[in-house]
């Protein structure tokens, strides 16, 4: 159902493959060998993954997701790859997953059709948990570079001058430097803190909606 409307959802272009693969694990709160012990994937597999040692083919990608049926777990390899469509969920019959998506895309319909300048992400990484978690949806109402000031100390969906989309507490320095920080102390995520950055677009968030079928 998300499909949709994914053209107005936009998942963050800075969302590795190794941090999604390393997000999956610690969703299910598992060590990397309880994590072979449950799937059959080695630990030694796993982490060469989760650190981009070894990159994860189409082929190990639909591996990891039929490790993970077997501990109920539905994972698309669409999703594992380039981050689209639906993050990682526990099984649900398709009734309920109907209903769910479908009470989501009313909020965002109805978000958007009251804010101008929205947008609407999917929280791809852990770099704002516990705040923000995989799979959550945040939103907030873009706003060009010059009301950057106005934002300093709030969680906000950033668009810098290279194209990159970062979801990050922002914070201005005593040199006034515009600086971007992860929340979550333990991310390894890519760009989780960013100094003196350049702002294109910036939005702080307004909106927060956790999807309840998405792993937790």
């Amino acid at each position: 159902m998300i499909d949709i409307v994914s053209k107005e959802l936009v998942a963050s272009p800075v969302q590795a493959i190794p941090s999604r693969v390393k997000g999956i694990r610690m969703q299910l709160g598992l060590s990397r060998k309880k994590f072979e012990q449950a799937t059959g994937i080695s630990s030694n597999t796993l982490q060469a993954w989760e650190l981009g040692k070894n990159h994860l083919t189409e082929k190990a990608a639909s591996k990891l997701c039929l490790a993970l049926e077997k501990i109920g777990v539905n994972c698309t390899v669409d999703w594992l790859l380039h981050g689209n469509g639906i993050p990682p969920r526990a099984f649900q019959t398709s009734e309920q997953s109907f209903d769910e998506d479908v009470r989501i895309l009313k909020e965002v319909a109805f978000f958007e059709a009251n804010n101008p300048s929205s947008i609407v992400i999917i929280v791809m990484d852990d770099a704002m948990m516990p705040f923000y978690k995989i799979g959550d949806y945040v939103a907030g109402c873009q706003k060009s570079s010059e009301y950057t000031d106005l934002l300093v100390g709030t969680n906000c969906i950033v668009t810098l001058y290279s194209g990159k989309m970062l979801l990050r507490h922002l914070s201005k320095d005593v040199h006034g430097c515009y600086n971007l920080y992860s929340l979550n102390p333990d991310t390894q995520v890519e760009n989780a803190c960013v100094l003196d950055c350049k702002i294109q677009r910036i939005a702080q968030v307004v909106w927060h909606r956790t999807n309840e079928l998405i792993l937790k």
